[in-house]
């Protein structure tokens, strides 16, 4: 099976060469939003399995490790960082607070990609590896989240104009960094992870189960068996009560925010032209509909369904996880409208960032870390597309706030969507006369 890897690892590193030469002759935005698109593709795919929603098996899974890692942790996040190193160069010259983050983030995502390769090469005794990757990407993510949610906050408090979507970001970056270190959270502390001799002759396969089991007391969430070593993954019954309490709290909250701040931008958008027609407000409210519908039954029962029909448990997933996809896409392309209707060079390319980030970043999110390989690795491009995130809009805030002109053309090209950029900037700007 190494052998296998191996050798289909160095053939797809021949084909990442060759798309990364015809990224190359793209314009300089082109490459990076093709990069992005690519690893969203890839992280639906790794949530999607780790979801139960599309089948797997060894193959499908060995293949989605070396995809996820080769393309989000190799490829992908050299064009990405790349391109964020060039774009706020002149920022983080000025910054030293953006300067610590870019270099500290890269240092970081490279040092997991490293990680990464060992486990595919070596293999991952006792999981080790990946929760080492699921917990690093995790505190980091969170602690730049919450970083960006402060000045948010404190944009909101200066700024003269106190527009709400300056809030409703504050409170949605804050909710989310919730969100990730939870998910750390309880999937590190509250999940045992056992692992006994498997019997001759067993086969090997990996699957989630979300079953209780009288033997461990508690609900086996993962069962990996392999020649040697079957590995459960084991919510004991006396902390399972609280971690659905979690789950079915902190993460929808988190959406719902995100959902309530991304749909003031777009409405803010199209109030320059008309209101908002009744089948766009049937778009925005849909991800939103089909994720509320899709949670509900886990509020009470969590990922296992318990109490709901088998049949009817599918459909409860693929709504759910519908609403996941779909408003993640409608959060990021918030900031791409913005920065198609700006005539700025540079915010352009500050949003696109921002927009590639804040699309990742809850697909990632849901993907399932307990999953050791491709989960786990999915789910840990919550550090590069926080980062992302942040970077994106802190570097805007900041060049709207040192340069009167460019206030002037936002004002100008996009004079209702540039609420949230105007109000940060004018924001950043009291704050450094102060």
């Amino acid at each position: 099976m190494k052998d296998i890897i191996c050798s289909t690892s160095i053939g797809y590193l021949g084909i990442i060469l060759e798309i990364l030469r015809s990224l190359t002759v793209m314009g300089k935005r082109k490459a990076p939003v093709a990069i992005g698109i690519s690893i969203i593709l890839l992280v639906i795919i790794d949530l999607l399995m780790t979801r139960q929603l599309l089948p797997y098996n060894d193959t499908s899974e060995g293949l989605m490790f070396i995809l996820t890692m080769s393309i989000g942790y190799g490829i992908g996040s050299i064009i990405l960082l790349e391109y964020a190193h060039h774009v706020s160069k002149e920022i983080r010259g000025k910054s030293r607070f953006s300067n610590i983050m870019h270099w500290s983030v890269i240092i970081t995502q490279f040092s997991l990609f490293v990680i990464l390769l060992v486990m595919l090469i070596f293999g991952n005794t006792g999981h080790f590896f990946s929760r080492t990757v699921f917990a690093v990407s995790s505190i980091f993510a969170t602690i730049i989240m919450g970083t960006i949610s402060f000045k948010f906050f404190s944009w909101y408090k200066a700024s003269n104009y106190k527009t709400p979507i300056v809030l409703f970001y504050a409170i949605a970056a804050l909710t989310l960094a919730f969100s990730i270190g939870e998910d750390a959270g309880t999937k590190l502390l509250m999940v045992n992870v056992i692992q006994e001799k498997t019997p001759l002759g067993t086969p090997t396969e990996s699957s989630f189960l979300y079953s209780e089991s009288e033997e461990y007391n508690g609900q086996i969430v993962y069962k990996e068996v392999t020649s040697n070593i079957t590995t459960l993954y084991i919510i004991p019954d006396s902390h399972l009560e609280l971690y659905n309490y979690l789950n079915s709290i902190v993460l929808p909250i988190g959406f719902a925010f995100r959902w309530i701040a991304s749909t003031m931008l777009l409405r803010s958008i199209y109030q320059k032209i008309t209101k908002l027609p009744l089948s766009l407000w049937i778009i925005l409210f849909l991800p939103l509909i089909f994720y509320l519908v899709g949670k509900m039954p886990g509020f009470f029962s969590g990922e296992s369904l318990a109490g709901i029909d088998e049949e009817y448990r599918y459909y409860f997933r693929i709504l759910f996880r519908a609403g996941t996809i779909a408003g993640n896409i409608l959060f990021g392309l918030a900031f791409f409208i913005v920065a198609r209707r700006l005539v700025a060079s540079r915010v352009k390319d500050y949003l696109i960032l921002a927009g590639i980030g804040d699309t990742i970043v809850g697909i990632s999110l849901s993907t399932s870390a307990i999953e050791p390989t491709y989960g786990a690795a999915g789910h840990s491009l919550v550090l590069l597309s926080s980062y992302l995130f942040t970077l994106g809009l802190y570097s805007s805030a900041l060049s709207v706030s040192q340069d009167l002109k460019l206030r002037q053309s936002i004002r100008e090209s996009a004079i209702n969507e540039s609420k949230l950029l105007v109000g940060i900037g004018s924001a950043q700007m009291i704050q450094e006369l102060e």
